[in-house]
């Protein structure tokens, strides 16, 4: 009895373990008739992309009218598909869950049938999940001649995929292709061919099923070009902060000119942070750049807020008001690349890949992140050295030598001063080189 109750929760287990490995593996054979009607792979963490995919539906005609269509998806460049479906709907019932005609498989080991809303073969989806380049399938239309739209969608790995794309069939025409001149005279002995040759294919530019793809993309852009004014600004309220905190700090007047110039350039930030939101969260939502772009709104105005607190050049706290607004300013920075890094990758359109190539824009992104890195490490070492610094200037000053000239620099101060001023002219050089990148994509 025991050894029965034994197996029995063995079986049990065995049976959980294979539907958890069985979810796991989600639906790369390309079963998911749940997809029938919007064609999309049900990855709840990510959302299509709305750019232009670097893929293309085209079709291929036989010699004879009522012969099967032979449609065609294919990579435009060096970018392959893992998964995809495919289905024909009428295009004036396009949203009534009512497929057209039936296909039929040229590739069993790479595609296969799915029955959508009860009837066979009528979408094709994977049956594997390698990289492909190219898949064709046989359409019929099984019955009188309508006016049909394939619409297809494309996956490129787990987290990349494009909303469907959909693309009228065309017309069949009897257009005949001679496929050598006639003679000048001629052979009537010689026979007649006995089926005139058709031109077989047709290229079709795919056309957009969802609403103002343009518009979306173009706020992007936007959105992106704003952070990266908005890394500028960071990056010089830095670097003036650092300069005025160990030069000029010291006298109440002095030390209301480093809020002054704090108060402005976080309002500018704060601004640029706030539309980048908004225009991140109305159009196609993505939760990454929300999620990131609302933490810099919380940074910004803490700097703000430190900006209108009552502190003075004396006062017992400075020293815990400067780190707090460092760590605010580093971290805003770091946040601040982040997106402007995903906006990047995200707007690197396969075109400016092609043949194993990299994007342009993609390349100064990079090197952008490592500049933002080598600001916040100099940074950290003048947060260390601080004192040291402090020290040496007051003691180059209160040399007998040197009270004649009180502005004379020391070779710390005019070393801090040129770092600190090519740090930021760096940033702003690749902000700005970053910015036309983005504005040169399609």
């Amino acid at each position: 009895m025991g050894g029965c109750t034994l197996n029995s929760k063995m079986w049990v287990q065995i049976l959980v373990g294979l539907n958890i490995i069985s979810k796991a593996h989600g639906f790369s054979g390309g079963i998911f008739p749940q997809s029938c009607g919007s064609l999309l792979p049900e990855h709840d963490a990510f959302r299509p992309e709305t750019s232009n995919p670097p893929f293309a539906v085209a079709f291929e005609f036989s010699r004879h009218p009522g012969d099967p269509v032979t449609v065609v998806l294919r990579s435009e460049g060096s970018t392959r598909f893992r998964g995809f479906m495919l289905d024909a709907q009428n295009s004036s019932s396009i949203s009534s869950s009512s497929p057209v005609g039936q296909f039929l498989l040229l590739d069993s080991d790479i595609s296969r049938l799915l029955d959508c809303y009860g009837s066979k073969g009528t979408a094709v989806s994977q049956k594997n999940n390698q990289a492909k380049s190219q898949v064709k399938v046989n359409w019929t239309a099984e019955g009188e001649e309508k006016d049909v739209i394939f619409r297809a969608t494309f996956l490129e790995r787990f987290d990349r995929f494009w909303d469907p794309i959909s693309v009228h069939l065309p017309r069949f025409t009897t257009t005949m292709e001679p496929s050598s001149p006639e003679p000048s005279s001629p052979e009537p002995s010689s026979p007649e061919p006995t089926s005139p040759e058709l031109s077989t294919k047709t290229d079709v530019t795919q056309t957009w099923e969802p609403t103002p793809k343009n518009s979306s993309e173009h706020t992007k852009k936007v959105a992106i070009i704003l952070m990266c004014l908005d890394s500028i600004v960071e990056e010089v309220k830095m670097e003036v902060f650092n300069i005025q905190t160990f030069l000029f700090a010291s006298k109440p007047f002095n030390f209301g000119l480093i809020k002054m110039s704090l108060l402005i350039t976080s309002s500018l930030t704060f601004a640029a942070d706030v539309a980048s939101l908004v225009l991140f969260r109305v159009f196609p939502f993505e939760v990454a750049p929300v999620a990131l772009v609302s933490v810099l709104v919380c940074f910004t105005s803490v700097e703000l807020l430190a900006a209108f607190m009552p502190i003075g050049p004396s006062h017992e706290l400075k020293p815990i008001w400067e780190l707090v607004l460092r760590g605010c300013f580093a971290l805003h920075h770091i946040f601040t690349t982040a997106v402007i890094f995903l906006g990047v990758v995200r707007s690197t359109d396969v075109d400016r890949r092609q043949n194993g190539g990299r994007s342009w824009t993609l390349i100064v992104m990079v090197a952008f992140s490592v500049w933002i890195l080598l600001t916040h490490i100099w940074n950290l070492v003048l947060c260390f050295l601080k004192q040291t610094i402090l020290d040496r200037n007051q003691t180059d000053q209160s040399k007998p030598t040197r009270r004649i000239r009180t502005w004379s620099l020391s070779a710390t101060t005019v070393a801090l001063i040129i770092t600190s001023v090519t740090l930021a002219v760096g940033t702003a050089a690749f902000a700005i080189a970053v910015i036309f990148g983005i504005m040169e994509e399609p």
